[in-house]
């Protein structure tokens, strides 16, 4: 069997061609685009699957450079930082404490249900959180990210258990959430619409010049290497000062919090368009990076788990969406369309959640209360939410 080992430079070079494929089987199945399926998945899934056939039958055994990726994390998290602006949500109105609430209780129940689900299984519990909140609320990227951290340290099957649970949620959030919040809107369509509020507005924005100035990009950049730089500082300081054994993408994403919050505070906020899409391209990059080291032999032995994992989110999910965010949101056309939101983007990803409300707003009319609402509280605050609670559990259940 030949052995093909790639350095960096050649392993950026087959994760980029990987997403470039994954456009092009993207626009040759559609529906992958509706369900917000990212090309590095489609094409890494495809990919990683011929590999392991090569690999199995003997022929070739690729194996990639994981320096990159690992870089490639942190740029991503740091990023993720950059967006955390926690003076919005406490102007956001009682609509995205309630988004911010049904986060933190579905990333609590999602992990729950997956430690007990892993306990079922006869798998170690810490399993359950590649099951849980890691893959669904968090996503690929996430998923992978805790898949390297200190306490997972040789849980076998997590980074694929984990990337497996995540690209089921991504089909399973486009086609429920959808059906869901249409259900809602059916039942109350008729009568009075309750709890609808005045139209919020997002904060201004400054003027931005243009994204093709090289002078633009020197401010944010250096403030992400920062927040790289300071990231380890910030873990050798926890683990000295309170004993915690933190991974260094958590870190660095609270040293970006810290950061971009004091120069809110201070009237000077920094340009999030420009960490956003420097964040974008990391994660693209870094996922395609992930899916083409997929073990298969390990997620094929995981799959009763997989697929019960999935059913019971599933329901988790959509009882908190119908407890807690449509009651609380006030029900009517604000609630459901916040509720079918909560639901695509807490089983697949934020995109799904606005596709979902988008698809709501041309049937049902607008509801601009819950789609500010769902913004800013999902982009603001899951993240950090979910880091947060995954770190707790893993401490609770001392790692693996």
């Amino acid at each position: 069997m030949i052995v093909l080992e790639l350095n960096s430079a050649w392993t950026l070079v087959a994760a980029l061609a990987t997403i470039m494929l994954g456009q092009g089987v993207n626009r040759v199945w559609p529906v992958l685009e509706r369900a917000s399926i990212p090309p590095a998945v489609s094409a890494g899934l495809l990919l990683s699957v011929l590999l392991a056939l090569l690999r199995i039958a003997g022929v070739l055994d690729l194996r990639l450079d994981t320096a990159p990726r690992d870089v490639l994390l942190l740029v991503f998290f740091a990023s993720l930082g950059f967006g955390a602006h926690l003076g919005r949500l406490a102007t956001a109105g009682t609509g995205a404490l309630v988004i911010c609430l049904a986060v933190a209780l579905v990333a609590l129940g999602q992990n729950l249900a997956g430690m007990a689900l892993a306990y079922l299984f006869g798998e170690p519990t810490v399993l359950g959180l590649f099951v849980g909140s890691a893959a669904y609320l968090g996503g690929h990227g996430t998923a992978t990210a805790w898949a390297g951290a200190p306490q997972v340290e040789g849980l076998k099957g997590a980074l694929e258990v984990g990337l497996g649970s995540a690209t089921l949620g991504l089909v399973l959030g486009a086609l429920i959430a959808g059906p869901v919040a249409s259900w809602l809107m059916r039942r109350e369509h008729s009568g009075a619409v309750v709890g609808q509020a005045q139209q919020e507005q997002a904060p201004p924005t400054r003027p931005r010049e243009s994204p093709f100035s090289s002078d633009r990009w020197l401010f944010p950049l250096l403030c992400l290497v920062a927040c790289m730089a300071v990231g380890p500082l910030l873990r050798d300081l926890v683990a000295a000062k309170a004993g915690l054994h933190v991974p260094l993408f958590l870190t660095v994403l609270l040293a970006a919090v810290l950061l971009t919050n004091a120069a809110d505070a201070l009237r000077k906020p920094f340009d999030t368009e420009a960490t956003d899409l420097v964040g974008t391209l990391a994660l693209r990059v870094f996922l395609a990076i992930a899916m083409l080291s997929l073990d298969w032999v390990a997620l094929a032995a995981k799959l009763p788990l997989l697929l019960t994992g999935a059913l019971v989110q599933v329901l988790v999910t959509v009882a908190v969406g119908l407890l807690v965010v449509y009651t609380l949101f006030g029900r009517g056309r604000e609630g459901a369309a916040a509720c079918g939101g909560f639901i695509g983007f807490s089983m697949g990803a934020m995109p799904v959640g606005l596709a979902v409300m988008r698809r709501l707003n041309t049937q049902f009319g607008d509801t601009p209360r819950a789609l500010l609402a769902i913004t800013l509280a999902a982009s603001l605050f899951t993240d950090t939410a979910n880091a947060l609670i995954l770190t707790a559990l893993l401490r609770w259940s001392g790692g693996y």
